[in-house]
C-alpha cells in the first residue's frame, strides 16, 4: 500500500481527513448525533485507520485526543498568531523529516555508551547521520577527545540544539544540510538512527564511498537483504539494538 511509505506525521493527516470525509457523508444522510458523538466517532475512525496506516501507539494516542483537542478550541478566543507560531515551531522541528521521510528519534544513554565500545581505536573520524538533538556526537566526543565527531540534521530547531550542545567540544561539528549529501570517504563510522524507508539506499552510498575496513553502524533498523556483522542489544525501545556492517 503505497500511503505505508510516507512520513508517520503525513499518514497520521490522512487517517483524520479520511475520517472527516465519512463524518461529512454521514451528516450529510441526516444523522442528528450530539457535537460528542460526532467527536469521538471521528476519534474512533482515526485511529482505526491510523492502524491499517502502521503508525506506531503513540501516533494512535495522539490520533485519539486530536478531535477532542480541536472541539475544545472550536470558537474559544485564542490569537490567530499562536496557530501560525505552532505552524511554524512544527515545522523547525520536524520539517527535515518531512523531506527525508525519517522521524526524530533520540537514543538511550545505554545506546551511546555501546556505540562507544564498537569505535574502532585511534583518533577514529565518525559522522552521525541525522544526529537529531546531538546526543551520540556530544557523549563520544567527551569519551574520545582524540577522535573527530561529525553530526549532519537536517531539521533547523534540531540542528541548533545539537550545535549549541556540541558547542564546547573542539572535537564536535554540526552541520545543517541533507545526509545525502556527505562524503563518508574519510569516515571510518558511520551512524545512522533512521527508520526502514532510507536504509537501502543508505548501504548502497557506504558501500559506494566509504573504505574497507570502516563500518555502518544502524541504531535499530536492518539493511534488507544485508545480515549484520556484528548485533548490539540496547536499553530503551523494545527491540533496540545496534546494527553493524563492515564495508569490504
Amino acid at each position: 500500500m503505497p500511503f505505508r511509505r510516507l512520513p508517520p506525521v503525513l499518514r497520521a493527516l490522512l487517517a483524520q481527513a479520511f475520517g472527516f470525509l465519512v463524518i461529512l457523508a454521514l451528516a450529510r444522510l441526516g444523522l442528528g448525533f450530539p457535537p460528542f458523538v460526532w467527536v469521538l466517532l471521528q476519534a474512533t475512525l482515526a485511529v482505526w485507520l491510523s492502524r491499517g496506516l502502521h503508525l506506531e501507539p503513540r501516533w494512535l494516542l495522539l490520533q485519539a485526543i486530536l478531535p477532542f483537542l480541536v472541539w475544545l478550541l472550536w470558537g474559544a478566543p485564542v490569537p490567530a498568531w499562536l496557530y501560525l507560531g505552532g505552524f511554524l515551531a512544527l515545522a523547525l522541528v520536524f520539517g527535515g523529516g518531512l523531506v527525508t521521510r525519517v522521524p526524530l528519534y533520540l537514543a538511550s544513554r545505554d545506546a551511546c555508551d555501546q556505540l562507544a565500545t564498537l569505535l574502532p581505536e585511534g583518533p577514529v573520524r565518525f559522522v552521525d547521520l541525522g544526529c537529531g538533538l546531538g546526543g551520540p556526537v556530544a557523549h563520544l566526543a567527551r569519551a574520545r577527545p582524540d577522535g573527530q565527531f561529525l553530526g549532519v540534521e537536517a531539521s533547523p530547531f534540531s540542528w541548533l540544539v545539537a550545535w549549541l550542545r556540541c558547542l564546547p567540544l573542539p572535537n564536535a561539528t554540526i552541520r545543517l544540510g541533507s545526509l545525502w549529501r556527505v562524503d563518508l570517504a574519510d569516515r571510518d563510522v558511520a551512524y545512522a538512527f533512521l527508520s526502514p524507508v532510507p536504509m537501502p539506499a543508505l548501504w548502497a552510498k557506504a558501500l559506494r564511498e566509504m573504505k574497507p575496513g570502516s563500518c555502518l553502524i544502524s541504531h535499530s533498523f536492518e539493511i534488507p537483504g544485508q545480515s549484520p556483522d556484528r548485533t548490539v542489544p540496547v536499553k530503551g525501545r523494545r527491540g533496540a539494538r545496534l546494527l553493524v556492517w563492515n564495508v569490504r
